[in-house]
């Protein structure tokens, strides 16, 4: 007499929306964007520790540490531009691995993105840094609200989820690739913990864990004093976050060089079929052989690996590049 009743049961579960759908799913995000308070930008300052991502001494190590004695982060999410001013100074005595160091005192930063540009600024110049922009881009949508808004323009799902014992609510999205992301919020509809899939050429699909906990009022808006940052495995970031200024004023605009920069390969010949192929922060050689090529230390993006190529081929027109060597720094 029961299979009539569990038979109701089951198509009623099958017909019922699950959380992290339609409505359900909208009305969850738009809780958690007005606990936190939702901003068009945002800028904090903190001070704390900076690991170098991917710069160990050797494989299996720690990365690279460094003191941050501050860093002023700036974002407008409206038009996903970013800005960080970071002062740091040693870490490690003696140094390990690398990073530009040894500091001696204290060494200053600008670091800027702006959509698909990415640049420092050395004084009153521009300095391209295309590399860098997808890393970049990946930690302003990786900020507490910018996980928001990105979950929002990507049409995330949302379920619930224990953790560490904790009830909490998972957001779950992708951002065709780019990211695949995962926030877990807690009971006071406070973004607590991050994790971002991403690719790394060096790393394969790279996960980053983002912790942030002591929430505080700044202005209406709740924000983070503590944010605790892990990427590959160690920790790459520890912060005490002591100023927040939600809906500042950013601006950051392009400079004109920036958009003109190609990647450019400059090849000096040190011997007799040996050359140094230079011309950006990442340097290569390439060894003549008999019949084939030798690449030594490979490019680690697609835009340098492309002029590369070019270059070698330009180079040397007859014969194809058969191995390609990374140190042993290159592949922590």
């Amino acid at each position: 007499m029961w299979k009539k009743p569990i038979f109701v049961l089951v198509i009623m579960c099958l017909l019922t929306p699950g959380l992290g759908h339609g409505q359900d799913a909208k009305k969850a995000l738009a809780g958690v964007t007005k606990a936190m308070g939702d901003v068009k930008s945002l800028q904090y300052t903190a001070s704390g520790t900076l690991w170098q991502l991917g710069q160990s001494a050797y494989p299996g190590a720690p990365w690279p540490r460094f003191n941050i004695k501050s860093q002023t982060r700036a974002i407008n999410y409206d038009t996903a531009s970013m800005r960080d001013e970071v002062v740091r100074t040693q870490g490690e005595n003696p140094p390990r691995g690398g990073g530009i160091q040894p500091i001696i005192g204290e060494q200053r930063q600008i670091l800027l993105v702006s959509g698909t540009y990415a640049w420092n600024q050395a004084g009153e110049n521009a300095v391209p840094a295309p590399a860098a922009a997808a890393d970049r881009l990946q930690q302003l949508w990786l900020t507490p609200h910018g996980v928001m808004k990105a979950a929002i323009a990507h049409n995330a799902t949302v379920q619930a989820q224990t953790e560490g014992g904790k009830k909490m609510t998972a957001i779950s999205f992708a951002v065709p690739g780019q990211l695949k992301v995962k926030a877990l919020v807690n009971e006071n509809n406070l973004i607590e913990k991050v994790e971002a899939w991403s690719p790394n050429p060096v790393l394969g699909d790279m996960l980053t864990e983002t912790t942030y906990t002591d929430y505080k009022d700044f202005g209406g808006v709740q924000f983070p004093t503590k944010i605790m940052q892990k990427q590959g495995g160690f920790p790459t970031l520890e912060l005490t976050v002591s100023e927040v200024k939600p809906n500042e004023s950013v601006d950051i605009q392009v400079p004109d060089n920036v958009p003109q920069a190609s990647v450019q390969v400059k090849t000096d010949k040190v011997a007799d079929g040996v050359w140094y192929l230079t011309g950006g922060t990442h340097h290569s050689v390439l060894v003549e052989m008999k019949d084939h090529l030798v690449v030594i230390e490979g490019p680690q993006d697609d835009a340098r690996a492309t002029a590369v190529i070019a270059e070698v081929k330009k180079t040397v027109p007859n014969k194809p590049i058969k191995y390609l060597i990374f140190p042993s720094d290159s592949i922590t």
